[in-house]
């Protein structure tokens, strides 16, 4: 069965992802507030140290299993019903979440094919939200030219603002922490619009990528001109859940933020094929808790 997070025993973020993964690999597909206080008793936390600690830490913990569930709607995969967590049906018709959830947990390596994975889900979601249009613009590209000038140059043609790449002979860049743009065009399509660039950090470090990415300079520095629609407005897109009591800060830094379940109920939304994100899921499950 699934361990305990033993990082922090105290997150109660953390503690709501164990909650969460442990009721889609259990049996009978549920978990309960029993099942934790149980676990964190077994561990023996300092922290932790009495039943009062315990059951106080397990409130805090459904309270966020809660939040999760209003934020996420019907993309979120889990019913809750007095203590108990439970699976809505199989996992495979909420893989948005699962994906998220699961490259939370285990902290996976930004090596791996997840990043770009998540870089998709994330270009769902911002459509979703916009109702427009979106494009992946991280490296490695796939939708877009791989040369950096050339992908700004096609860049503006989607937007229809820009006029293209300006020309630095000695600057070189591979996407300059911009992983997606997203547009609502008019019916005129003509300049002036919502244009929203986003980057994706989908490692634990991702607070440290917060105040890397300017729309504006980007624009300035790269296009021809400027685009003449306001912004553009920057989007921070994350697998993780933020504590409310940190959400303002993270938030002014990270202009509109996108957690896993903001991404997850947009995302859901689009009705896409998820079949490598079932695929992906279905192999790390293999693999660290078979």
């Amino acid at each position: 069965m699934l361990d305990l997070p033993f990082d922090d025993l105290t997150d109660p973020l953390r503690l709501a992802d164990w909650l969460e993964l442990y009721a889609l690999l259990s049996p009978d597909r549920n978990s309960s507030r029993g099942d934790l206080e149980s676990a964190l008793r077994t561990a023996s936390l300092l922290e932790l140290d009495d039943d009062e600690k315990i059951e106080q830490k397990s409130l805090e913990v459904f309270e966020e299993l809660e939040q999760r569930k209003k934020a996420a709607r019907e993309g979120y995969p889990y019913d809750l019903d007095y203590g108990i967590i439970r699976l809505r049906s199989g996992w495979e018709n909420f893989p948005i979440y699962v994906f998220c959830l699961c490259l939370s947990y285990f902290r996976l390596s930004e090596t791996n094919k997840a990043p770009k994975l998540f870089e998709k889900a994330s270009c769902l979601a911002a459509k979703g939200y916009l109702q427009g249009d979106a494009i992946e613009f991280g490296w490695p590209r796939g939708e877009l030219p791989p040369l950096f000038p050339d992908a700004v140059t096609e860049i503006c043609r989607h937007i229809g603002e820009g006029e293209g790449f300006r020309t630095q002979p000695s600057l070189d860049r591979r996407d300059d922490t911009l992983d997606l743009v997203a547009w609502k065009e008019f019916a005129d399509q003509w300049p002036g619009k919502v244009l929203m660039f986003g980057q994706c950090a989908s490692g634990r470090q991702w607070e440290n990528k917060l105040g890397e990415l300017d729309p504006p300079r980007f624009c300035s520095q790269w296009m021809q001109i400027p685009p003449i629609s306001p912004g553009p407005i920057k989007a921070f897109f994350i697998p993780h859940r933020v504590e409310w009591d940190k959400w303002e800060y993270v938030s002014r830094s990270a202009g509109i933020l996108f957690d896993r379940c903001r991404i997850a109920f947009w995302a859901h939304q689009e009705k896409a094929d998820c079949s490598l994100y079932i695929s992906w899921v279905k192999d790390l499950l293999a693999r660290v808790a078979p």
